[in-house]
């Protein structure tokens, strides 16, 4: 499935999919208080997923900005694109910060240090862009076994103590916040190697995807069986064994990296056969546009979705059934997936897509 000017419209889908993710797993984090039912095990296994998936994707379009002008060796054309992309990283993080203490979660201010270090290395070779990413996941593992992770912690509510110090702040962004840059920019880094990736070429889907699902099954799986082996561990030596063996995004070990890196390709893999394969159906559409007003879709899903039911109920952490939050969850994606298609057949771009792409030119 692509569009008059050759787009792949499979990575908009992709990103479709992440935001419908993305709020299942903020709202059920945010409304539930830990729970042993089945369905709360099940969307946990969801955490952190869908937010590597779009940050994996920001990386995918960071490269197709670049590779259209270096392909025409227009030097002054790269230049403006690694510029206005800087410009959208600074937009990203100061939005992102703007509403911290509605959301504390937030992924965009991350998410402009991210494309910051990635403006840096879109030149890099794919084999640099991969040792980097591997260089980092590895060293993050050494950082967890010298620092700690639970500074500033309070586990309880999930509040973080001294975030408006300078010291607090430094260490939430870099090291134990929610989306840590380091090792978080790795799924950017794989992203800008993976839109490199001809993926009009079937063999070369075929070939990505095989590898990237094994990827996923054997650190999942190998996670698995090394957690296993602790139970004969005393308690507190158990607890901390599982949590750097886990593939948990908190804290996000190479268990994690490893696991969400490779899920995340293999989904991206699979929603451009998909669109490929099947160019009619209307769904495939509305989740294209649904992808293609991510950013707006992101900031709704708080500042809307969050905000109403706490106007609503009075209340909003921890106060809900995951059966509830995971129904208003579904409930406010359709309803978002609904909005972003008839806003699509008006508008070019998204609410704050147009505002950004107003601010940074």
């Amino acid at each position: 499935m692509t569009t008059t000017n050759d787009r792949i419209l499979g990575y908009d889908f992709a990103r479709g999919i992440a935001i419908i993710g993305m709020i299942i797993v903020n709202f059920k984090t945010v409304m539930v208080a830990e729970s042993e039912s089945l369905l709360y095990q099940a969307l946990n296994l969801l955490s952190g997923k869908a937010a590597a998936l779009f940050v994996t994707l920001a990386g995918v379009g960071m490269t197709l900005m670049y590779s259209s002008a270096q392909r025409k060796k227009d030097t002054g054309r790269v230049k403006k694109i690694r510029l206005d992309l800087l410009k959208r990283a600074l937009f990203l993080f100061v939005t992102g910060l703007s509403y911290y203490f509605i959301w504390p979660a937030d992924i965009l201010h991350y998410y402009g240090v991210y494309m910051t270090i990635g403006v840096l290395l879109l030149a890099a070779s794919t084999r640099l862009l991969q040792g980097i990413s591997l260089l980092i996941v590895l060293s993050y593992m050494l950082l967890l076994v010298v620092f700690d992770y639970e500074a500033g912690w309070n586990w309880s509510t999930l509040e973080y103590e001294g975030f408006l110090t300078p010291s607090g702040f430094f260490r939430h962004l870099f090291f134990n916040g929610f989306h840590p840059v380091f090792p978080w920019v790795a799924f950017l880094l794989t992203g800008i190697w993976v839109g490199r990736i001809n993926l009009r070429d079937q063999k070369k889907r075929t070939r990505l995807a095989i590898r990237s699902l094994l990827t996923f099954i054997v650190f999942t799986s190998l996670s698995a069986f090394l957690k296993s082996q602790t139970s004969h561990f005393p308690a507190p030596e158990a607890e901390a064994l599982n949590s750097l063996l886990g593939t948990g995004p908190m804290p996000p070990t190479l268990f994690y990296m490893f696991s969400a890196g490779g899920l995340s390709v293999f989904l991206i893999i699979v929603s451009v056969q998909v669109c490929f394969s099947f160019p009619e159906p209307r769904w495939i559409g509305y989740l294209v546009s649904t992808g293609q007003l991510a950013l707006s879709n992101y900031f709704f899903h708080v500042v809307i979705g969050m905000v109403a039911i706490e106007l609503l109920f009075g209340r909003l952490e921890q106060a809900f059934s995951v059966e509830f939050a995971f129904g208003y969850a579904l409930a406010f994606s359709v309803l978002l997936v609904w909005f972003s298609h008839r806003w699509r057949k008006k508008y070019k771009r998204g609410p704050l897509e147009a505002l950004m792409r107003r601010v940074t030119g």
